[in-house]
């Protein structure tokens, strides 16, 4: 059969889930016939904890899971963010979020701030409800995010991401402001025109799935890799085999190995079934 691969990683939005941001029954057979062969499935996402927890349930699957874009990387996502279960986690710098929280306001911006496994929104407006469609989780409207990132401080409790949502023309200002400033201390992500996500330097995809990795004692030569986004493709350089969709940007798919059908054709189960069988 080729290289024993021992493990499945995989981004969630625009790789795993179809065009109604869910999992087809082809993609939870073939998971699951993964698991029958002692292969690991994990996500790899930016999303929290409670916004993948719904996917594994549906498997069912309690495996390890890579949330925020590796700033949080879980043992167990059934298992909660307390210490035990928490392989690595850090932080946003509590006064750079203070500060872009103010750049937020004066542009009018919707703020979004994620600590462990809580959402707090700037703003109960369209953008929170199309994130909570989008997520299955419900966000906690806080008007003073300023005190709240002062608690969180008080507490130790980490900012794992900041997402900021608006107008278009308003997040490309904010992008290059923020690259001016904070470059060297965050991720700068433009998910989509709308969307722009912010996580520490030190965290991306390829770092969380190191760390799982190490910890299950696998090697990257024993791993799979999918996704669809520029903040994929170092997670899709570091295994063996990374698989780009078809959906991706031309960028992604000609730094992968392999190109799947897109998402929403069940590409990366078509594609494991291939590569396994």
């Amino acid at each position: 059969m080729g290289i024993p691969y021992r493990i499945v990683l995989s981004d969630v939005d625009g790789t795993l889930l179809n065009r109604n941001r869910d999992l087809s029954s082809l993609t939870i057979h073939q998971i699951k016939k993964l698991v029958d062969r002692k292969i690991i499935f994990a996500m790899v996402s930016a999303r929290m904890p409670a916004g993948m927890v719904h996917l594994y349930r549906q498997i069912p699957l309690d495996a390890p899971a890579i949330c925020y874009n590796g700033a949080l990387v879980l043992k167990s996502i059934e298992k909660g963010v307390e210490p035990p279960n928490v392989l690595h986690s850090t932080s946003i710098d509590y006064h750079t979020a203070t500060s872009i929280y103010h750049i937020c306001k004066e542009y009018d911006l919707h703020f979004s701030l994620y600590t462990e496994n809580q959402w707090f929104a700037s703003k109960d407006d369209e953008w929170r409800l199309r994130e909570e469609n989008n997520t299955r989780v419900k966000a906690n409207i806080h008007h003073h995010l300023e005190a709240k990132i002062l608690e969180l401080e008080r507490y130790h409790q980490h900012i794992h991401k900041i997402m900021v949502m608006g107008d278009a023309m308003l997040i490309e200002g904010l992008v290059h402001k923020l690259q001016s400033s904070y470059s060297k201390t965050l991720n700068i992500y433009r998910s989509k025109d709308t969307y722009l996500e912010l996580s520490p330097a030190s965290a991306n995809k390829a770092m969380g799935c190191k760390i799982l990795l190490n910890h299950l004692s696998l090697t990257a030569e024993q791993a799979i890799a999918f996704g669809d986004n520029y903040n994929d493709i170092e997670m899709l350089e570091m295994v063996t085999m990374g698989v780009a969709m078809d959906n991706a940007p031309l960028e992604v798919k000609n730094r992968a190995k392999r190109v799947a059908p897109a998402n929403t054709e069940d590409g990366v189960a078509k594609t494991l079934e291939l590569i396994i069988e």
